[in-house]
């Protein structure tokens, strides 16, 4: 091993409440939201770390501004490790998912 980092990067996606529409409104969505997929870089490292930076309407959009004005990945926002990584054991997720399975009643 060299000693450096290797990050994947990509992009992802959520689906977000964008605004409200009263007359749209009906039983199985009585506040009468407005959802939109909205659209994010994530990176991964060789450790399991992940993070994300951005939310845009299109990945073309994103992808002009990551090329032309995104902070380095340390400065993105961290979020929850890669699942079975060293980060995620080392950052007590997976005990952390245990208690919530059991407080669910569920046996791990």
């Amino acid at each position: 091993m060299n000693g450096r980092t290797v990050w994947t990067v990509s992009i992802g996606s959520d689906l977000a409440v964008v605004g409200h529409n009263p007359e749209a409104a009906d039983m199985s969505n009585p506040r009468g939201e407005i959802v939109r997929e909205r659209f994010f870089m994530r990176a991964y490292n060789d450790y399991g770390s992940a993070y994300r930076w951005g939310w845009f309407e299109t990945p073309e959009e994103l992808e002009a501004a990551y090329l032309a004005f995104a902070p380095p990945i340390a400065l993105w926002d961290q979020t929850y490790p890669v699942y079975g990584s060293p980060a995620y054991e080392d950052y007590g997720e997976w005990e952390m998912r245990q208690w919530e399975m059991e407080a669910d009643g569920v046996r791990p």
